[in-house]
């Protein structure tokens, strides 16, 4: 059951910042082509950048608020903290495209990390979050506040974070495994709605 429960619920360990090479993107021209849909920006990685403004940063939560093509966006250990964090939460709460955030190895404490999993509820596109790594530990009243919200979405598929206590890690695991039992199920129900359309769309002809 444990290597189970590490398969659907961990964090991603980021490297060392030294054996990092430096990330050569370009802040604010990825911000541009975020303001103005750039239709072949599909992915941003500031990780790593630490000189990002924390105004820029939360400019980038509200230019994805109407993008309809960047989805994935990761800004691990940007210096990124809870007003960074809420702004992406309002993000999330009316962004229909983006399918995975980063917000890993940041100062992110409990209040701007429940902001993010509470905005989950309104949001029908995140497939994977990653919060693991924060300078201030969550404690075990976050992480159950988590499990608990995370038991009422059926969307999140990964989840990125090391929990402390075995209680919240369970439940968190339970709920991301039948998020993915659902996924495959629907799948396979549109895979048989489509061979039956061909079939009967064959028998006419």
């Amino acid at each position: 059951m444990r290597s189970c429960v590490a398969d659907v619920v961990k964090g991603e360990k980021v490297k060392p910042i030294f054996e990092e090479p430096p990330n050569p993107t370009n802040v604010e021209a990825s911000l541009q082509r975020i303001k103005a849909n750039d239709p072949s920006l599909i992915e941003i990685n500031l990780n790593n950048i630490k000189n990002i403004p924390i105004p820029t940063l939360k400019e980038f939560a509200k230019a994805l608020e109407s993008n309809t093509h960047v989805k994935t966006f990761s800004l691990a250990a940007t210096r990124s903290n809870d007003p960074v964090a809420i702004a992406f939460a309002d993000m999330l709460k009316v962004n229909k495209t983006l399918k995975s955030l980063n917000v890993e190895s940041n100062f992110i404490t409990g209040m701007g990390i429940l902001a993010l999993i509470d905005a989950l509820k309104e949001n029908e596109s995140l497939t994977e979050i990653k919060i693991d790594n924060q300078r201030q530990q969550l404690g075990t009243a976050v992480e159950m506040e988590i499990a608990k919200m995370l038991e009422e979405n059926s969307k999140i598929l990964k989840f990125g974070y090391q929990f402390t206590k075995q209680g919240p890690r369970t439940r968190v695991a339970a709920a991301i495994t039948k998020n993915n039992d659902l996924g495959k199920m629907l799948l396979n129900l549109l895979i048989i709605c489509l061979f039956r359309k061909k079939r009967v769309e064959g028998e006419r002809q």
